[in-house]
């Protein structure tokens, strides 16, 4: 695809980021995850989302010496520094769960508040880049060190409590990965190099958990210790983000060489009809629904850092032509191909189509990266997207969001939210709806109504 299109893209993009901004520098936004994990009351801002919009505009301000994408950085870095507490953990950063507060959220707001701190440095402005370093550094002394770390593994835990699986601690590689990113950056900015030591015990796990073998799992990095050959191909790209960082601390070729397994592993699953990535190789057995579409960019961005790496060219044309073609009218990327479906495609129901600000942030980082100095922004003329399908509607306009269907029954919703408002106006889920009746029904017709909705 031409840079042109790239830049119309990306404008467009921009002018649906914006709609979603608060006044203080949040970037809000629900959340529609995978296996219906959702987020849709509360759409308050996320280090998900928050770290790639910084790296995003920090990326366009590198390009293009635009002075308005650096305040554009800065006020969404300033807002993030506002989001640590009293503990030292980011409040928001569960992403589906606000009871989490997870490595791999805390860790994607460190990298980009050091990475900004890094570049303003450079403009002399000192006591910005202190605030930033300083807020860091405290998140990693005193949460992700000082609570998560674990010294006999030798790596940091998901999160202080996992309520997922309360009974069994795990460690999760791409979590992990991230945390190596941003430790390494504190250590060259704060001279401290003792960073660093945590860093590298974590990559000599890290090299234990890549899959070797002559299918699809090649290349692929476990998700935890517990989770073997659960390979999820947006997970992979992001335990790849560390990996690079370990190569030009250590010079260690064997993570040259994940890094170089790994992107081919992930274009190794590049589905031939849709361009998109399948969803995951789970036990050797390939899942290929649902299908990331914006989430893709989190790949997108592990090839290139790859492709920089390594010095070898991997193709990801097809698939980054297939996603820009999946545009919406009004600039945001839809979320998913097949979200209710594991072998195909089926019926499209409103978690597919509706944009997602956590998925589209990380494409928006990607996108920034290439584009060409020449880059300048034309704000788009935000049109409604507007569908009414046979299982769902959907409208979004500037200001808010519509969505309702009836069907399949795990999609039922009724919902309507004003974006710069950090919960939702009205929402009511098929989760609600199946506690209301179990209060109310007899034993009977909760019986009959839970045979259906297993048909």
């Amino acid at each position: 695809m031409e840079e042109v299109s790239i830049h119309e893209a990306l404008s467009k993009q921009i002018s649906w980021l914006q709609t979603w901004k608060t006044k203080e520098g949040a970037y809000n936004g629900y959340v529609v995850h995978r296996y219906n994990l959702k987020r849709m009351f509360k759409i308050h801002d996320t280090p998900w989302s928050q770290g790639p919009i910084i790296h995003g505009y920090l990326n366009l301000y590198q390009k293009t010496d635009d002075e308005d994408w650096l305040h554009e950085a800065i006020q969404a870095a300033d807002l993030q520094c506002q989001r640590l507490d009293k503990t030292g953990r980011y409040v928001y950063a569960g992403f589906e769960d606000d009871r989490f507060s997870s490595l791999v959220h805390n860790s994607l707001a460190n990298c980009a508040l050091l990475d900004l701190a890094k570049a303003i440095l450079k403009e002399g402005d000192d006591g910005k880049a202190q605030k930033y370093l300083s807020t860091a550094k405290e998140n990693i002394d005193r949460y992700i060190i000082g609570k998560l770390w674990d010294e006999e593994f030798g790596a940091f835990r998901f999160s202080e409590i996992d309520y997922y699986t309360p009974n069994v601690t795990r460690f999760v590689a791409n979590m992990n990965s991230v945390a190596v990113e941003s430790l390494t950056k504190l250590a060259t900015l704060s001279g401290q190099k003792g960073y660093q030591d945590y860093a590298i015990r974590v990559g000599a796990w890290l090299l234990t958990e890549q899959v070797k073998s002559s299918d699809l799992e090649s290349g692929g990095i476990n998700y935890s210790q517990v989770q073997p050959r659960v390979l999820i191909s947006i997970y992979t790209a992001l335990a790849m983000r560390g990996i690079d960082d370990l190569y030009y601390l250590t010079n260690d070729q064997r993570y040259l060489e994940m890094m170089r397994g790994a992107a081919n592993h992930l274009l190794n699953l590049v589905d031939p009809e849709t361009k998109l990535f399948y969803h995951a190789v789970i036990n050797g057995e390939l899942l290929k629904f649902p299908q990331f579409i914006s989430g893709g960019g989190i790949i997108l961005k592990a090839l290139d850092n790859a492709e920089r790496l390594t010095g070898d060219k991997f193709d990801y044309q097809d698939t980054l032509n297939a996603i820009l073609g999946k545009q919406l009218p009004n600039g945001g990327f839809p979320n998913f191909v097949g979200y209710r479906n594991k072998s195909d495609k089926k019926t499209e129901v409103w978690e597919d189509k509706v944009p997602v600000m956590g998925w589209n942030a990380h494409l928006f980082e990607f996108l920034s990266r290439k584009v060409e100095r020449s880059f300048s922004y034309k704000p788009a003329n935000i049109v409604t997207n507007y569908v009414a399908s046979g299982s769902y509607s959907y409208r979004e306009s500037r200001r808010s969001v519509l969505i309702s269907a009836l069907k399949p029954v795990r999609s039922v919703i009724f919902y309507f939210a004003i974006k710069h408002i950090n919960i939702a106006l009205i929402y009511v889920s098929e989760n609600q709806l199946e506690k209301l009746l179990s209060r109310v029904l007899p034993m009977s017709i909760k019986n009959r109504i839970k045979s259906i909705v297993r048909i």
